[in-house]
């Protein structure tokens, strides 16, 4: 499984490290502060409703190694609180997790399944996973 240094995402999302270390590397990503997991990289996305940028102190503060952030500004006190953390300024936070996922996902040459529309994914979601699992080794989101 390849897995990315901090230095390596900087040059695919033209980020800034604002502090840590640049040969980082980030093993496991995750975009939900409350499934956190010590040693994670923890990635602000910003929606319609929420900001995911306002939770960057709680990943640190759950345990995430790194954080990767957009529309945040730090103080100097809260550098050092965090001093032993990865902080990474990226201007889109989406876009930065695209061109990861686009990036990992080319390391693999297996065969995808997409499913979009507004009603019925998560269903169709587990159906198609169910008819492929009998015939291939199957990979799908978790329901949460």
């Amino acid at each position: 499984m390849k897995n990315f240094t901090i230095k390596e995402i900087m040059q695919i999302t033209q980020g800034e490290l604002i502090q840590g270390n640049p040969n980082f590397i980030c093993k496991k990503f995750s975009k939900d502060t409350r499934t956190i997991q010590k040693g994670d990289t923890y990635i602000a996305i910003k929606g319609e409703k929420f900001d995911g940028n306002l939770f960057w102190k709680q990943a640190l503060e759950k345990g995430a190694d790194c954080v990767i952030v957009s529309d945040v500004s730090f103080g100097k006190k809260e550098l050092q609180a965090f001093s032993n953390k990865v902080i990474l300024k990226v201007k889109d936070t989406l876009e930065a997790l695209y061109v990861i996922a686009k990036l990992k996902r080319s390391f693999y040459q297996i065969p995808v399944i997409a499913i979009t529309g507004s009603v019925g994914k998560t269903s169709t979601k587990d159906i198609v996973a169910s008819v492929v699992s009998r015939k291939y080794k199957t990979l799908k989101t978790i329901r949460k």
